[in-house]
């Protein structure tokens, strides 16, 4: 019904043979990029992104030296198993599958922290073992749940547990405000990614960035870097969403999506969970297959959670782009269900 990550829009324009523009894909949690097109340039990009570096860490107050740039927040998993290879990792669940997908690639021994449906996917850091890990990803807010851990919680648990390394993926936390990130603090044990694929708009440039406060770690995960891995053109779009406001863009994407969760809730077929992303997480009391090819046949691209570890094929993800598509999915909704 999708690839590993959503946003299949391409296959699904071709079986229905119409162009990929004609489909409203709420599959992706991207948010429509915005931005003036800046002019391509046709030089070599810097072979070490430093200068945009060192931009990042004076937009958010951080220490010098303590971010890196890289060709998207992925790029940084995988490098961050290879610094593992080997070991153990806990991934908190279900969630983004390239914890897994590049931990297995490296051959570390894989765990997961499970939330439950009946708790409405909350994470309990208290209720988990954390004892016998090398390192732990968790996603906050998490995708596909929407879920948010507070950061007086999430600290605690990170400062109990000085030997693991924590990695804390943050592409979702500019819709919470910032207001639970950890990138203020400087602990040895941690790293946050943060991307420019979903407030910014700019998935398909392949940009982001991590902080740390150990200098090691930072260093090593350097060395591991290839030059040139971001292109001039991202880095001159990445530099002009770095300078502007996205407040209202963001006040905009959680009316929405507050508004969306209270209507979902007024379907007897639908059981929707709470989030603090840009992106719902619902599942359906009927036939999925059906309801997919539903909306796949009036244009518009659901995500189906089937392979996340944890969820089956009930449930469904529906991302928040703007007023129009929200009302449009929910007008095709009633339409199902009637």
């Amino acid at each position: 019904m999708a690839s590993d990550h959503g946003g299949n829009v391409f296959e699904i324009a071709k079986k229905l043979n119409i162009n990929p523009d004609e489909i409203v894909d709420l599959s992706s949690n991207v948010v429509d990029a915005d931005l003036d097109v800046v002019k391509l340039k046709s030089r070599l990009p810097p072979e070490e992104p430093d200068e945009f570096e060192r931009l990042i860490e004076k937009k958010f107050d951080l220490q010098c030296n303590s971010v890196l740039v890289n060709a998207g927040t992925s790029q940084f998993i995988k490098d961050i198993c290879c610094m593992f290879r080997d070991k153990k990792t806990l991934i908190l669940a279900p969630t983004y599958m390239e914890y897994e997908k590049q931990s297995r690639n490296f051959g570390l021994t894989v765990q997961y922290a499970l939330s439950k449906e009946d708790n409405g996917f909350e994470f309990e850091l208290d209720k988990v073992d954390f004892s016998n890990f090398d390192v732990v990803f968790i996603c906050n807010p998490n995708n596909p749940t929407g879920r948010l851990l507070e950061k007086e919680d999430l600290l605690k648990t990170i400062k109990n547990n000085p030997n693991i390394f924590f990695v804390i993926d943050e592409a979702y936390m500019d819709f919470d405000f910032n207001i639970n990130s950890l990138l203020d603090q400087k602990i040895n044990n941690l790293c946050v990614l943060r991307s420019f694929s979903k407030l910014h708009g700019l998935a398909g440039l392949r940009i982001g960035w991590l902080y740390s406060s150990n200098g090691d770690f930072i260093e090593k995960l350097k060395s591991l870097r290839v030059p040139w891995s971001v292109s001039e053109f991202a880095l001159e779009l990445a530099k002009a969403a770095l300078d502007r406001d996205f407040t209202k863009k963001i006040e905009e994407i959680v009316r929405l999506r507050d508004y969306l969760i209270e209507r979902l809730k007024g379907f007897e077929k639908i059981k929707v969970f709470d989030s603090r992303a840009n992106f719902v997480l619902f599942k359906l009391l009927g036939d999925p297959e059906d309801f997919f090819d539903y909306f796949k046949n009036n244009k518009l691209l659901l995500r189906n959670c089937a392979n996340f570890y944890g969820l089956n094929k009930d449930f469904f993800r529906v991302s928040i782009k703007n007023r129009y598509s929200v009302e449009l999915f929910l007008k095709l909704l009633e339409g199902y269900f009637k």
